[in-house]
């Protein structure tokens, strides 16, 4: 009896050719989309130092990394993420290179978290970050990155939609109602929930951190808002509020207003984000975000010493994969072979071999067989991988100086020239 073992790592990914098709397909539009703005590609080394991560999110991020000590005894980690590395990487040259820098990745990402749904330990992730530009303009150019790579990959405004808040002007609002930062820190996480739950859920989850009225009230108020107008009637002193209500502005300007929406519900993270947040959704909402970011003013502070304002995303392959599966907007994947070539004795083989190295320096995906076969053999490999066209090498054509040409999908034979070929 034989033995199966299944090697493979759970919540890592095979990537079989019609698998990596689909990759390929979402890193062109992505590329493409961020080339367009002036955006510079970069990427950084798969394993850093375990602190780089920790000086970010603290000592919990350790159980949600793949992190080791390597030989020399230094603790190590496999890339979660690419901020991190981007700060440090920047902490190096930013006297050295002028500002604004407009950089982005495509980085593959590792993170020990428990597969589901949208969510694997091993994927790749768009990231697109403007340093050392404090406008909101800056936060504009990254969420129309966003807008745009998914509208090349034809996604409409009906398809998705990207949730906008400001840090700050929830912070300050919150604060306001007089609530302490233990308390605080709860009803983050009550706010960022609140629209997946129930308005009764959400009540009484404030009632036990122990609001008082007035404050649900007042966080209730807070949860109500719906757009622009509703920020513009907070009278209280918030730093939040203009950079918001510009940065709407500027959506509107753009003609982008169709694909954007406030959302008081997104907190993002509150320690790492200073200021715009986002995050993009299928209008359905039955699958977790697609993208997220925002601004991380201080970040780079951490490695620099010098504060240098910044903006950025991050937008993963999972989600957006299965999103595209779903509506099949991903093209069928096929092997793509220009010319199958069939020789018919071995004494064509030199002859047959000229010609692919010369296809092939015009750009041509060319195959044959390696082992001389019967030619109905070799017209049936050619069917399996649908090669467009074979050339077929016989002695009596090749004396006349003549190569045959069969057109695989109507059939159609043609005597050519070898002259045409060689």
């Amino acid at each position: 009896m034989v033995m199966k073992f299944d090697f493979s790592v759970r919540g890592m990914r095979d990537y079989y050719p019609e698998v990596y098709h689909r990759l390929s397909y979402i890193f062109s539009a992505w590329r493409r989309t961020a080339l367009s703005y002036g955006f510079e590609e970069f990427d950084g080394p798969v394993i850093e130092t375990l602190e780089l991560y920790t000086v970010k999110s603290g000592e919990e991020i350790v159980s949600q990394l793949y992190n080791f000590t390597d030989k020399g005894g230094r603790e190590l980690a496999l890339r979660p993420e690419l901020t991190p590395t981007l700060a440090r990487m920047v902490a190096k040259i930013h006297n050295q290179v002028p500002k604004p820098m407009k950089w982005f990745s495509i980085p593959r990402c590792m993170r020990y978290e428990k597969p589901q749904k949208g969510r694997l330990r091993e994927f790749y992730q768009f990231n697109v970050d403007v340093l050392g530009e404090k406008s909101e303009m800056a936060d504009l150019e990254v969420i129309s990155v966003a807008i745009d790579s998914l509208l090349l990959l034809g996604l409409g405004k009906n398809d998705f939609v990207v949730k906008i808040n400001n840090r700050n002007f929830v912070s300050e609002y919150l604060a306001g109602t007089g609530i302490d930062e233990q308390r605080t820190q709860a009803l983050y996480k009550i706010v960022d929930n609140a629209r997946k739950v129930t308005e009764a859920a959400t009540r009484e989850k404030m009632n036990e951190i122990g609001l008082s009225e007035e404050q649900r009230n007042a966080v209730e108020r807070y949860l109500a808002m719906n757009g622009p107008e509703d920020i513009e009637k907070v009278t209280e002193n918030n730093s939040g509020r203009g950079s918001l209500l510009t940065l709407f502005s500027l959506v509107r300007t753009a003609g982008m207003q169709m694909y954007c929406e406030f959302d008081p519900t997104i907190v993002r993270g509150l320690d790492y984000y200073t200021g715009t947040v986002f995050e993009i959704f299928d209008r359905s909402e039955k699958m977790r975000a697609m993208c997220g970011g925002g601004r991380y003013n201080n970040l780079l502070k951490a490695f620099s010493g010098v504060e240098i304002p910044a903006c950025g995303f991050g937008m993963g392959d999972v989600v957006l994969g299965e999103i595209l599966a779903e509506k099949g907007m991903i093209p069928e994947y096929t092997k793509n072979v220009d010319y199958f070539l069939v020789r018919v004795t071995d004494r064509e083989l030199e002859i047959m071999l000229r010609v692919a190295r010369m296809l092939r320096s015009r750009g041509m995906a060319v195959e044959h067989v390696y082992n001389l076969m019967p030619v109905k053999k070799q017209m049936s490999r050619a069917a399996k991988i649908s090669a467009k066209k074979v050339l077929i090498f016989g002695a009596d054509e090749i004396s006349n100086g003549m190569l045959v040409q069969k057109d695989m999908e109507t059939g159609t034979e043609t005597r050519m020239s070898i002259d045409l070929f060689v």
